[in-house]
């Protein structure tokens, strides 16, 4: 693990990356029976890929929704080179943000350069040997105290989950004297919350580094003045792939090491390129992951430079499969919604709820609930979905997370 973390801080060249990613394809082709079916279906072989230009433009795109269908259905096997041995591989799984988790499953060499990965992004987000971190992970990875990055002798890292009570996750911050928090971003968000309920005064912490789910503004404000970090940072990844990029007070910088990534459907308008992010883990051969759509749609900033390693993440605009469903069978985006009400700065939180077609309810709870401020959104709304749609907007104190710990802004219980 100390090698892989070291390895962190040398650069990437192109060619590195590209003779890392003609191997997979060959690795997955030949022992993963989910890639070789994939790409027998679609008439092609490892000698049709010559460069990185070849993969984006030929390899097939697999949606993250769809990969975790298959795993339920096929097995995990299906999913993972046949020379492994499953039960002795490390499991890892997702919260289930899709309705159904995933599986996830590393060797250990795979797992160490993982956990190595975590490790060297929380010390470029300013964690060091002497702070006390807190992890908000969901239940089932919760330990008290966990050890794989203590391998240095002198970190400690204890975790705790968003289905804990407030009170006794503030007590275990005091107790534990904790000074560096990252993980689950909503419930570090109940957190900060129950501080000003109750007048307990926060600590002041070295480094904030919240993720799991998509960041905004306000979430970002509320954050940065309860808890007064030091440092404050963002990460960005999934389970399947691990971490993508982070951001340390600019645009979210691509971990090019770990991963590759491109757009589905590109859009230009000025440096910036939207479309929706297709991530290859370039560590993990037992169970590959090429050209998995995590369902994020996404700003990058010089994607003209991908090939060079110089593009970044601008923003994560939302999710590319959140819709509401019109009854003229058009569909209004959930990154429509992110893009309009992020922009006030008293937005604390939405949510838009539709049960059925051709209608919805929109919540808001806001930070100072005034008539001008709600008309202003409620012009921006009606921009958005008057004569398209029925709809009621509704006042609430509290927005609930959902049971896997994040806060989803657009439900949508129909199809089309």
């Amino acid at each position: 693990m100390l090698w892989d973390y070291l390895s962190f801080f040398r650069a990437v060249t192109p060619e590195w990356q590209q003779r890392r990613i003609l191997g997979l394809i060959e690795n997955a082709c030949e022992h993963v029976p989910f890639y070789r079916d994939l790409l027998k279906k679609q008439g092609l072989s490892p000698s049709d890929f010559s460069n990185v230009e070849d993969f984006i433009e030929k390899f097939p795109r697999t949606h993250a929704s769809a990969y975790r269908s298959i795993q339920q259905d096929k097995g995990h096997a299906w999913m993972v080179d046949e020379r492994c041995d499953l039960e002795r591989m490390a499991q890892d799984r997702s919260s289930g943000s899709s309705g159904i988790p995933i599986s996830v499953y590393r060797t250990r060499k795979e797992n160490a350069y993982h956990k190595a990965s975590v490790l060297w992004h929380l010390t470029k987000a300013g964690v060091r040997p002497w702070h006390r971190l807190l992890a908000v992970v969901p239940p089932l990875q919760q330990v008290k105290r966990d050890s794989f990055i203590q391998l240095f002798g002198i970190f400690r890292r204890y975790t705790v989950h968003y289905l804990m009570k407030l009170d006794d996750v503030l007590d275990f911050i005091d107790r534990n004297k904790i000074n560096v928090m990252y993980g689950q971003k909503s419930f570090m968000l109940l957190l900060a919350e129950r501080y000003v309920e109750t007048g307990r005064t926060p600590p002041k912490l070295a480094c904030l580094v919240p993720a799991a789910e998509r960041i905004d503004k306000a979430s970002r404000h509320i954050l940065c003045h309860t808890f007064h970090p030091k440092y404050y940072a963002e990460i960005y990844g999934s389970t399947e792939a691990g971490i993508t990029a982070s951001m340390h007070g600019g645009d979210y910088e691509v971990n090019y090491r770990s991963n590759f990534f491109c757009l589905t459907n590109p859009v230009s308008a000025g440096d910036l390129t939207r479309g929706s992010i297709a991530v290859t883990s370039l560590y993990q051969h037992a169970q590959p992951f090429l050209m998995l759509e995590l369902g994020d749609e996404v700003c990058v900033r010089h994607y003209d430079k991908l090939l060079d390693l110089k593009a970044t993440i601008a923003s994560i605009d939302g999710r590319d499969n959140d819709f509401l469903h019109l009854e003229n069978g058009e569909r209004i985006s959930g990154a429509t919604f992110y893009g309009a009400l992020e922009y006030f700065p008293f937005m604390r939180q939405f949510r838009i709820l539709q049960d059925e077609i051709g209608s919805c309810r929109v919540l808001l709870r806001l930070t100072e609930d005034t008539t001008e401020n709600r008309n202003e959104v409620e012009q921006v709304l009606a921009s958005i979905l008057a004569e398209k749609i029925r709809y009621e907007v509704e006042y609430v104190d509290a927005i609930p997370i959902d049971p896997n710990g994040k806060t989803k802004i657009l439900i949508s219980n129909v199809q089309r």
